[in-house]
């Protein structure tokens, strides 16, 4: 059966749901969330869905194309990622045709260079083909990140609050999220990560593409309060029934090291856990010490690890 490349379209959300669901076996997401994705453009990257399709309709193939806005004075890098292949595919070729496809778009929009992610079959199936894909391609590891996985019924106990401490839930902050926003920029901007070049989105663009994504769990997320004041944040995304994901768990650099981020992440998974949660994954950059010490006191175990590797364009 021929298999078509294209660019994916509302009507394929179904299909692309099912397919991302069976390839990826941590990733917490929902139908609703695919379906916003394509709806709602990336405020930092320009990105192109690519699917591929058989005759009859069935999406069996999955690759992202992004490229990162703005940087015309300088060489931009493209990034393929979540490469997706059905099992029924694997072995085809489907996932060199898909990383052609991806390539071929981020170049002609300018890429000075190219990246490309792949993980373990745990996080990622098909995953370690995709790697040596990348290495016959030219490809090269630049980076590392540990996928972890946690059993919510072998959570610690949550640890009594710090002095002058309080967690207020995402949801409070409904009618005026700005200091949540200050606090994902300020945090951003320190985490560990070849691609992390200090850019960060404006507030109306963070406010419109990020925070009211269907997937974030405002009930669970928690800001940090040192005696009333906004100082860190734990947040997390749900599939709204066994599974929630950390995407990001920051405190600001001036209180640091008083184990603000522990206390915030038990807390907010003792909650996710009493909403019905059963399994929380997160990701942690290899260079990342000390949130990997503290999801290690959580009880976090590796799944796999997940590699970014690179290559100049024609090269």
């Amino acid at each position: 059966m021929t298999v078509e490349i294209r660019q994916a379209r509302r009507a394929d959300t179904p299909g692309l749901f099912s397919l991302l669901h069976r390839t990826n076996p941590c990733r917490v997401l929902t139908e609703e969330v695919v379906l916003w994705r394509l709806d709602h453009p990336s405020a930092e990257f320009e990105e192109t869905v690519l699917i591929a399709v058989e005759e009859d309709g069935s999406v069996v193939g999955h690759i992202r194309a992004a490229l990162r806005r703005g940087g015309e004075t300088t060489p931009r890098t493209g990034v393929s990622v979540l490469a997706s292949v059905a099992a029924t595919h694997l072995g085809t070729g489907l996932d060199s045709r898909l990383l052609d496809a991806s390539e071929a778009v981020l170049v002609a929009r300018g890429a000075g260079s190219l990246r490309a992610e792949a993980a373990g079959e745990g996080v990622q199936v098909g995953g370690e083909d995709f790697a040596a894909l990348l290495a016959e391609r030219g490809y090269s590891p630049v980076e590392s990140h540990h996928v972890l996985g946690l059993d919510l019924e072998d959570l610690p106990e949550v640890p009594p609050a710090p002095e002058g401490v309080e967690l207020r839930p995402f949801e409070r902050f409904a009618d005026d999220p700005r200091p949540v926003y200050d606090i994902d920029r300020l945090t951003t901007v320190d985490e560990p990560g070849a691609d992390n070049d200090g850019r960060f989105m404006s507030y109306d663009e963070w406010r419109s593409t990020v925070w009211p994504r269907p997937d974030n769990d405002h009930a669970v997320s928690q800001v940090i309060l040192v005696d009333g004041a906004p100082v860190g944040m734990t947040c997390y995304t749900s599939d709204g029934g066994s599974r929630v994901e950390s995407a990001m768990t920051g405190v600001l650099r001036e209180y640091r090291g008083r184990g603000l981020a522990g206390y915030a992440k038990t807390a907010a998974l003792h909650l996710a856990r009493d909403r019905g949660a059963e399994r929380a994954y997160t990701g942690n950059h290899e260079d990342n010490a000390p949130m990997l010490a503290v999801n290690r006191r959580l009880g976090y175990e590796p799944v796999a690890a997940a590699t970014v590797y690179s290559r100049a364009v024609g090269g």
